[in-house]
């Protein structure tokens, strides 16, 4: 396995998705301590570009929060701490998390793009993000943290965005 250094990225993009599925569920506060395990068949380092690919059976792992994909890869901008883009791609890429209730929430899509400097959380193609057995799908789901705003959006009129809410957590 190998540690990534930047270890609050990939909580915070499960996190994201937590906050997108039910505002008052918070994800497992200490997934954030963990460190990031990252196995893959293979990984490559480009300095110049600050660029980390991570291809093949990609499984990332940080206290509850596991990330399954084809690719992951991590940018970070020359002089830029804290602006990195992280894109996991796969047929789906997945992902889930326990959240401090105790409740999991699981998403996929074939894309997962993670903006940490805008913070904004971008799934595209097929996405899907189940929590208790609500449901929200549509070809692209964004997040945005800072204003905590949910878009769920269909790539024409006959893919349409479909969301199942379960009564007895409508209720609550």
């Amino acid at each position: 396995m190998k540690f990534l250094k930047n270890k609050s990225l990939i909580a915070f993009l499960v996190a994201t998705v937590a906050l997108a599925v039910s505002p008052l569920s918070h994800a497992l506060s200490t997934d954030q301590q963990q460190p990031i395990y990252i196995d893959s068949d293979t990984q490559n380092l480009d300095l110049n570009d600050n660029t980390v690919v991570f291809a093949g059976d990609v499984r990332l792992t940080q206290g509850s929060i596991k990330i399954n994909a084809d690719k992951l890869v991590v940018v970070r901008p020359k002089g830029k701490e804290g602006q990195e883009v992280m894109i996991a791609t796969g047929k789906p890429a997945t992902f889930s998390q326990v959240l401090d209730d105790g409740k999991k929430i699981d998403g996929e899509a074939e894309s997962l793009r993670y903006d940490v400097g805008k913070q904004f959380l971008e799934m595209d193609r097929k996405a899907v993000l189940l929590q208790s057995g609500n449901r929200v799908e549509g070809q692209l789901i964004t997040y945005n943290i800072k204003t905590q705003k949910l878009s769920a959006k269909s790539a024409n009129k006959k893919d349409r965005v479909t969301t199942i809410l379960q009564p007895n957590q409508t209720n609550k």
